[in-house]
């Protein structure tokens, strides 16, 4: 039904909604999860495109026409999700490491100067949107607030 691969993960397909400027480039994104059980799947990767979805997340995804689609997040995980352009693709490497540095994981995209950033629940999101905020305010770099953390429930 999906790829699977021997530690566990497969992969669910989130559709895009496109905005005025024809963005993202795809019209979906695959995601690593593993299973959870009852329909039930644990996000593994940090989204490059889909909104409102973050590391760790517990999600519903149900088969359809041979894969597995999301349909909606069941528990967050207490995770942010943001996206940053890097103008100077000179410097990609050390955005990377600066968020690095403050508990941020970051992955790279294949789209030149793109990174997707999952802020852990561990570290203050102030922190990290006030560092983002700041690289902007000096054109290092564009962000986009994908996903903002809710507490998981207690």
């Amino acid at each position: 039904m999906s790829e699977s691969v021997a530690d566990g993960l497969t992969k669910i397909v989130v559709e895009l909604e496109k905005d005025e400027d024809d963005y993202p480039p795809a019209d979906y994104e695959n995601l690593w999860v593993t299973v959870a059980g009852n329909g039930l799947y644990r996000v593994g990767n940090i989204p490059f495109f889909a909104m409102d979805i973050a590391l760790g997340d517990l999600v519903e995804a149900e088969p359809d026409d041979g894969l597995l689609r999301f349909r909606r997040v069941v528990q967050p995980s207490g995770h942010s999700t943001m996206r940053v352009i890097v103008y100077d693709k000179e410097e990609v490497a050390a955005v990377r490491e600066l968020f690095k540095a403050m508990g941020c994981s970051v992955e790279q995209s294949h789209i030149p100067g793109l990174i997707a950033l999952d802020v852990p629940p561990s570290i203050s999101l102030a922190q990290a949107q006030q560092t983002l905020a700041e690289g902007e305010s000096q054109e290092r770099w564009g962000y986009e607030e994908a996903c903002l953390a809710e507490p998981p429930p207690t």
